[in-house]
């Protein structure tokens, strides 16, 4: 059955990509270091102070107007994407690997370990995640080493489950079955023959993860409990605009917008895919 491409599939995938390109760019996008030889965009950096336009509205110089110590709102957005997009990506790429791994691991052994683990996920499952990272991040420094233990505690039980799942599906197949019966060991059937076998329902979950670890990054920050301080980041801005929204709003607008469209074109594109990969799902 072929899948046809919708357009809002390749609006959404363009919008990820475009943020990824941001990303990527950003020293040279937005940064005051032409020192180095750098000539960017926007020739403001995240930490470029400006005192005599402090609060200012967006204009010509300012597209998005500055903050509360002068510095320009837009460059701290482009940086606060890259810092996002980067830290979720650390974030998804472990617990995509340790889930996987041991959800692969506990459907191919099954028995004790694969008991004993199951309870252990429906333990921490069972503990309201957001209020359990506030929890840690309330007595922890604040840096970035631990905000990453703290996301990755929780965040790679959904691929351990589908990585379980997959697996104790697979493996009564009949091409494990001749694997078994032709001699192979036991780390070939688990790597070379049930795990690229499992990773479709794995990676389409990757766009959505992505998505919800940004928006938790963002409301962290938000709560002053996220990306280390005066670190450039959208739950930042955010927190900014909940002290000064009244004179001004542009701290709180364009922020939230961009969050808004990078969080919906994760989840939309994903959505694509795993239209793609498993079209029953869109039936």
């Amino acid at each position: 059955m072929k899948y046809k491409i919708s357009l809002l599939t390749w609006i959404s995938g363009a919008v990820v990509l475009l943020f990824w390109i941001l990303a990527v760019t950003a020293p040279w996008v937005a940064s005051d270091s032409k020192a180095k030889g750098i000539f960017p965009l926007i020739k403001f950096g995240p930490e470029s102070i400006q005192t005599a336009e402090i609060l200012a509205a967006p204009t010509t110089d300012h597209l998005f107007g500055t903050d509360y110590v002068g510095r320009d709102i837009l460059a701290r957005i482009i940086h606060g994407v890259r810092n996002s997009f980067f830290f979720s990506m650390a974030v998804v790429a472990f617990s995509l690997i340790v889930g996987t791994l041991l959800g692969g691991a506990m459907g191919f052994l099954g028995g004790g370990f694969d008991l004993i683990l199951s309870r252990l996920l429906e333990v921490i499952g069972n503990f309201p995640i957001f209020l359990l990272q506030l929890t840690l991040l309330a007595f922890l420094p604040q840096t970035y080493g631990i905000l990453f233990f703290v996301m990755v505690i929780v965040d790679w039980i959904p691929y351990c489950r589908f990585a379980r799942a997959e697996f104790l599906k697979l493996r009564k197949q009949e091409f494990v079955q001749a694997a078994v019966a032709v001699g192979c060991s036991k780390w070939r059937i688990f790597f070379r023959h049930l795990l690229p076998n499992s990773l479709t329902p794995i990676l389409t979950y990757i766009p959505f993860d992505m998505s919800a670890t940004i928006t938790i990054l963002g409301a962290l920050s938000f709560l002053g409990f996220g990306e280390p301080i005066n670190v450039a980041s959208l739950g930042e801005l955010m927190m900014q605009a909940k002290e000064h929204f009244q004179e001004a709003w542009w701290l709180a607008v364009f922020p939230a917008a961009v969050l808004f469209v990078l969080t919906l074109s994760l989840a939309l594109f994903g959505s694509a895919l795993r239209d793609i990969f498993d079209p029953r799902s869109a039936s």
